[in-house]
Protein backbone atom coordinates (compact mmCIF):
# COMPACT_ATOMS: atom_id res chain seq x y z
CA UNK A 1 0.00 0.00 0.00
CA UNK A 2 2.71 2.56 0.71
CA UNK A 3 4.35 1.17 -2.42
CA UNK A 4 1.15 2.46 -3.93
CA UNK A 5 1.18 5.73 -2.35
CA UNK A 6 5.07 6.41 -3.46
CA UNK A 7 4.24 5.39 -6.55
CA UNK A 8 1.30 7.67 -7.18
CA UNK A 9 3.37 10.47 -5.79
CA UNK A 10 6.58 9.96 -7.85
CA UNK A 11 4.01 9.57 -11.16
CA UNK A 12 2.23 12.80 -9.94
CA UNK A 13 5.45 14.58 -9.50
CA UNK A 14 7.11 13.30 -13.04
CA UNK A 15 3.88 14.48 -14.81
CA UNK A 16 5.27 17.84 -14.72
CA UNK A 17 8.70 17.31 -16.38
CA UNK A 18 7.71 17.87 -20.16
CA UNK A 19 5.96 20.94 -18.96
CA UNK A 20 7.41 24.69 -20.56
CA UNK A 21 6.44 27.73 -19.28
CA UNK A 22 3.70 30.16 -21.02
CA UNK A 23 4.78 32.26 -23.56
CA UNK A 24 3.09 36.03 -23.35
CA UNK A 25 2.08 37.06 -26.63
CA UNK A 26 4.55 39.63 -28.41
CA UNK A 27 4.41 42.77 -26.99
CA UNK A 28 2.53 42.62 -24.02
CA UNK A 29 5.50 43.46 -22.22
CA UNK A 30 5.22 46.97 -24.12
CA UNK A 31 1.44 47.24 -23.32
CA UNK A 32 1.76 47.06 -19.77
CA UNK A 33 4.52 49.34 -19.33
CA UNK A 34 2.53 51.97 -21.30
CA UNK A 35 -0.49 51.34 -19.36
CA UNK A 36 1.86 51.58 -16.33
CA UNK A 37 3.76 54.91 -17.53
CA UNK A 38 0.71 56.52 -18.90
CA UNK A 39 -1.73 56.23 -15.42
CA UNK A 40 1.58 57.54 -13.82
CA UNK A 41 1.78 60.56 -16.16
CA UNK A 42 -2.30 61.08 -16.01
CA UNK A 43 -2.30 64.73 -15.20
CA UNK A 44 -6.31 65.04 -13.74
CA UNK A 45 -7.50 68.37 -14.20
CA UNK A 46 -8.95 70.33 -11.38
CA UNK A 47 -12.39 71.04 -11.93
CA UNK A 48 -14.70 72.41 -9.69
CA UNK A 49 -18.79 71.88 -10.67
CA UNK A 50 -21.07 75.18 -11.20
CA UNK A 51 -22.85 74.52 -8.11
CA UNK A 52 -19.87 75.07 -5.98
CA UNK A 53 -19.53 78.14 -7.64
CA UNK A 54 -23.27 79.51 -7.70
CA UNK A 55 -22.78 79.11 -3.63
CA UNK A 56 -19.83 80.97 -3.82
CA UNK A 57 -21.34 83.27 -5.63
CA UNK A 58 -24.15 83.42 -3.47
CA UNK A 59 -22.21 83.99 -0.47
CA UNK A 60 -20.22 86.76 -1.71
CA UNK A 61 -23.48 88.47 -2.99
CA UNK A 62 -24.67 88.04 0.40
CA UNK A 63 -21.68 89.58 2.29
CA UNK A 64 -21.74 92.50 -0.07
CA UNK A 65 -25.73 93.06 1.16
CA UNK A 66 -25.34 92.73 4.30
CA UNK A 67 -22.14 95.55 4.62
CA UNK A 68 -24.03 98.14 2.00
CA UNK A 69 -27.01 98.03 4.82
CA UNK A 70 -24.88 97.77 7.50
CA UNK A 71 -23.42 101.07 6.09
CA UNK A 72 -26.34 102.62 5.07
CA UNK A 73 -27.59 102.17 8.66
CA UNK A 74 -24.95 103.57 10.44
CA UNK A 75 -24.91 106.64 8.57
CA UNK A 76 -28.45 107.24 8.95
CA UNK A 77 -26.96 106.92 12.51
CA UNK A 78 -24.55 109.28 12.21
CA UNK A 79 -26.25 111.73 10.58
CA UNK A 80 -28.90 111.84 12.97
CA UNK A 81 -26.57 112.27 16.29
CA UNK A 82 -24.78 115.29 13.97
CA UNK A 83 -28.24 116.32 13.43
CA UNK A 84 -29.03 116.31 17.44
CA UNK A 85 -25.35 117.88 17.79
CA UNK A 86 -25.80 121.18 15.82
CA UNK A 87 -29.16 121.17 17.61
CA UNK A 88 -27.97 121.08 21.14
CA UNK A 89 -24.96 123.59 20.01
CA UNK A 90 -27.53 126.01 18.37
CA UNK A 91 -30.02 126.36 21.00
CA UNK A 92 -26.98 125.80 23.88
CA UNK A 93 -28.79 122.72 25.30
CA UNK A 94 -25.92 120.16 27.64
CA UNK A 95 -27.03 117.14 28.97
CA UNK A 96 -26.06 118.08 32.91
CA UNK A 97 -29.03 117.79 35.17
CA UNK A 98 -28.86 121.41 36.56
CA UNK A 99 -31.81 123.10 35.17
CA UNK A 100 -30.37 126.39 36.30
CA UNK A 101 -27.52 126.10 33.84
CA UNK A 102 -29.71 125.52 30.32
CA UNK A 103 -31.25 129.12 31.31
Amino acid sequence: MKRDNGQWIDKALNSLDGIKPADAPPGMYGNIMQRLQADRLHIVPDTVSSATIYRVAAAVLLIITMNVFTCVAFGKNISHEKQLQSFKKQYSISDTSDGLLNI
